[in-house]
């Protein structure tokens, strides 16, 4: 398997399992999974209940002889992803499963554990067959005329409609298979730009060309069985348009609460990520509190579009993080007025931050203009991590720890290290300023601040 596709495969599955919010169980029933074929006895079964709106926690399945058992929490749907470890090979496979003590047969097929006890897993099992073919034939492939490409991609839903027109399932198995067909279509259609090893701008055809409008598809709770589904939705959003159009847009047609939910919060993280607040701050806050109002968004989004203009230059250093010495004293940042300040924000467990380290004592050390003082803030969620590493690095000069783990939310800091500079007033000079590493061109920059 191409290492892209393996790693892509991998990072589906962890999103798959890792995205968990609070469910309300229902009593538990046991569940088994009768498995034949050579190699039952190496695997791992973990099996996870798909209900639309919630991710409910994966359990560990119990082999005994050639039946998988675990007590788990009934899907309202019937259905259930098993999550299958074989020979370092993971898989995940979609099965329905009803009844009080729901049992369903298997068969081991190389890797993959296949069902068709009924209809329904018999869609599924080829469902599962189909796209694991197609997304692998892309990678080896490497389909690079539009229609090569229209063609398999369109291969999605031509076979979740053969599958369909073949077996006659129940209607929310349908629902999902066609839904199965649509994701993995995008799916694929954001991996061309490894595949081909192009620009996504460069792509010869547009995803519009090859999939129908999402609201038509994908518009149902049931869409929250697909973590990609709002990512997916807000590609198709009006581009380049403001913020009041894409929102405007996405109520419009979409009807899923959950769906516009998850899609707005994202689309305005988004927005809060790349506005620009230096030169548009009044603007951007008008439309966000229209937007907010009109559409009865969470207020927290309109209170960090206003903690974020101390991203803005001339912004004051925040008064509301509590920041502290190695010894615990709470120390103000304004001891520094009267100086310009370079900021690093670091912490022990990233391995960037502690590289530049040396090259930050040694800029402390070479340079003359003396209105100009360091001062390294950990961003630390233990204490002691941070003092254990600061013995290891040997650092000097101002050390403080953000104890409350609130200054990185209230600079907008999205990663570190991060490198900031401040004037002689306490006020923002340079934010995303350049690191230590580079040497003389900070060196010569820091030397001329008067």
């Amino acid at each position: 398997m191409h290492k892209k596709y393996k790693h892509y495969l991998y990072e589906i599955l962890f999103t798959t399992i890792l995205l968990m919010v609070p469910y309300v169980a229902a009593a538990e029933k046991t569940l088994t999974v009768r498995m034949t074929g050579a190699g039952v006895a190496e695997a791992k079964l973990y099996v996870q209940p798909m209900e639309p709106g919630a991710e409910v926690q994966s359990k560990a399945m119990v082999l005994t002889g050639d039946a998988f058992t675990a007590s788990i929490e009934p899907s309202s749907e019937h259905l259930y992803r098993l999550i299958f470890i074989h020979r370092q090979t993971q898989t995940i496979v979609p099965i329905y499963a009803e009844g009080d003590a729901p049992c369903v047969e298997m068969t081991l097929q190389g890797s993959v554990p296949v069902a068709s006890d009924n209809a329904n897993n018999k869609v599924l099992s080829a469902m599962g067959q189909f796209v694991a073919a197609n997304d692998k034939a892309l990678w080896t492939r490497r389909p690079q005329t539009p229609a090569d490409i229209r063609a398999m991609l369109s291969a999605y839903s031509a076979a979740a409609d053969s599958i369909l027109r073949k077996h006659q399932c129940k209607p929310n198995v349908a629902q999902y298979i066609k839904m199965w067909a649509y994701t993995s279509t995008y799916n694929s259609y954001i991996s061309l730009p490894n595949i081909l090893g192009v620009r996504p701008d460069s792509l010869p055809l547009k995803a519009s060309e090859v999939m129908e409008k999402p609201y038509k598809v994908i518009d149902t709770p049931m869409a929250s069985l697909f973590p990609i589904a709002p990512s997916l939705v807000a590609s198709f959003l009006p581009r380049k348009a403001s913020l009041t159009e894409q929102m405007d847009s996405l109520y419009a047609n979409y009807q899923c609460r959950e769906l516009r939910d998850k899609v707005s919060g994202a689309v305005i993280e988004k927005y809060l990520s790349r506005f620009d607040y230096e030169n548009k701050y009044e603007e951007g806050l008008a439309e966000l509190q229209k937007v907010t109002e009109k559409h009865g968004l969470d207020g927290r989004y309109v209170k960090t579009f206003m903690a974020n203009r101390s991203t803005v230059k001339g912004s004051p250093f925040p008064k509301e993080v509590k920041l502290c010495d190695a010894e615990g004293n709470v120390m103000d940042f304004a001891q520094f007025r009267g100086k310009y300040v370079y900021i690093d924000l670091w912490a022990s467990w990233c391995v960037p931050c502690c590289r530049e380290v040396p090259h930050l004592q040694k800029l402390e050390k070479e340079l003359e203009n003396k209105d100009v003082v360091f001062l390294s803030i950990s961003i630390d969620q233990k204490k002691d991590a941070w003092l254990k590493k600061m013995s290891e690095l040997g650092v000097h000069g101002n050390q403080w720890h953000d104890t409350e783990g609130t200054l990185g939310k209230a600079l907008n800091v999205k990663g570190i290290p991060f490198f900031l500079i401040y004037d002689k007033d306490g006020k923002l000079y340079m934010y995303n300023a350049p690191r230590p590493s580079m040497g003389f061109a900070l060196k010569e920059m820091l030397e001329g601040l008067k």
